[in-house]
Formats: C-alpha cells, sequence, structure tokens
C-alpha cells in the first residue's frame, strides 16, 4: 500500500501557542467526541459480529468489511492529526486487494492498517469522552466567569459558597478574575491533551 509515514520536524515536538492554537486544539477535542462513539461502533460493532459469525459465511465479509472501514478511520486520524500538528497531508490508502475472492480475503485479513484503524477506532472512545470533558469544562468555567457581570446579576442569592452565591461587585469582579486566571489553564491543558491525542493517533494508525 502506497501511503504516507508522517515523521514530526524537529519544531513540532513541542506544544505551540498561537493566536488560533486555543481554538484549534478546543475544535480537535470536542470533535473527537461524536468521531469516536461512530468510530468505536463500526470497529468494536464489527468486529465482534465477526467473530461471533466466524463459524458462518456471514463473518467473513463483515470482518473484511469492518478492515477496509479500519483503513478509512485511520487515514482520516491521520487528517486530522495532520491539521492539528500542521503537518502535510497524508495521501488517501491506495492498496488493492486484487484477484480472486480467496485472494482478496487473504490480502484484506492481512492488511495492517486495517487492523491499526479498528483498533484506534476502540481506542477514540475513552480518548473522545477525556478530551470533550475536558475542553468543554475548562472553557466554559472560564469563559463564563469572566461573562458574570452580563448575566450574574439576574439570579437569586443562592446557598453555598458567597463568591459562587452573591451578585454583589466585589464577588463579581473575583469571579471575573479566576476567570481569567483559568484562560492559560484551558489553553495549555488543552494544548497538551489534543497534541498527545493527535500523536498517539499517528504512532497507532501510521504505517512504519
Amino acid at each position: 500500500m502506497s501511503e504516507i509515514t508522517l515523521r514530526l520536524p524537529p519544531s513540532a515536538r513541542l506544544p505551540r501557542v498561537s493566536p488560533v492554537g486555543p481554538v484549534r486544539d478546543a475544535a480537535y477535542l470536542v470533535a473527537g467526541l461524536p468521531i469516536g462513539v461512530a468510530a468505536f461502533t463500526v470497529a468494536v460493532t464489527g468486529l465482534a459480529l465477526a467473530a461471533g459469525l466466524a463459524v458462518t459465511l456471514l463473518g467473513i465479509p463483515l470482518l473484511i468489511a469492518t478492515l477496509w472501514l479500519g483503513r478509512w478511520l485511520g487515514w482520516g486520524e491521520r487528517v486530522r492529526a495532520a491539521w492539528l500538528l500542521r503537518l502535510p497531508l497524508p495521501s488517501a490508502p491506495r492498496r488493492r486487494w486484487e484477484g480472486d475472492i480467496p485472494r482478496r480475503v487473504k490480502a484484506g485479513v492481512a492488511d495492517g492498517a486495517g487492523w491499526r484503524g479498528a483498533l484506534w477506532g476502540a481506542l477514540m472512545l475513552p480518548l473522545g469522552i477525556l478530551g470533550f470533558t475536558v475542553a468543554v469544562t475548562l472553557w466554559s468555567t472560564a469563559l463564563g466567569l469572566i461573562a458574570s457581570p452580563l448575566w450574574y446579576w439576574s439570579l437569586d442569592d443562592a446557598d453555598g459558597p458567597e463568591v459562587f452565591a452573591s451578585a454583589a461587585v466585589g464577588w463579581t469582579l473575583l469571579r471575573v478574575a479566576v476567570g481569567v486566571l483559568l484562560v492559560p489553564v484551558a489553553v495549555w491543558v488543552c494544548r497538551g491533551l489534543a497534541d498527545a491525542t493527535a500523536r498517539a493517533a499517528l504512532a497507532v494508525t501510521a504505517r512504519r
């Protein structure tokens, strides 16, 4: 199969922050959840059904279909990782499973790219949940606290710590200050998590 193996240049080995970097990192992490749900469903369901129907002829085409989808899933994840890390985009898979039916089945089962893509699909759900939760929690908390003067006055005083229950000016300013301090935390945590996830995707799906 003719595929490009992505190699990280020395300049890309450390997390970098640019004006659009936080948006890019957050988008990558948030998108990981819906993509992870779909990938996990396809990979795990396909392989489980193929294994369960291994004693019948239906298990073989299910396995081949799952591995074929795994190849494209792996390529899609390399594209996402390349976009995040600002690397050249990989070419689409070009390997063909040719010959008669037994040869095609053998080529499909022996296709490492399909297995690696299916493996990454199974890993994407927990990673997607983690990335989505971290990104949404940190950014919603930071931006919500910063914007609290615009909406917090409409809330009635509630039970709990005064900093969160009072709409007084002093406590509102404190909430804004905490939100401002959380912004760099959100930037660097999301940067590190997105960077690590993208590199893991390349390590699992890129052909060696």
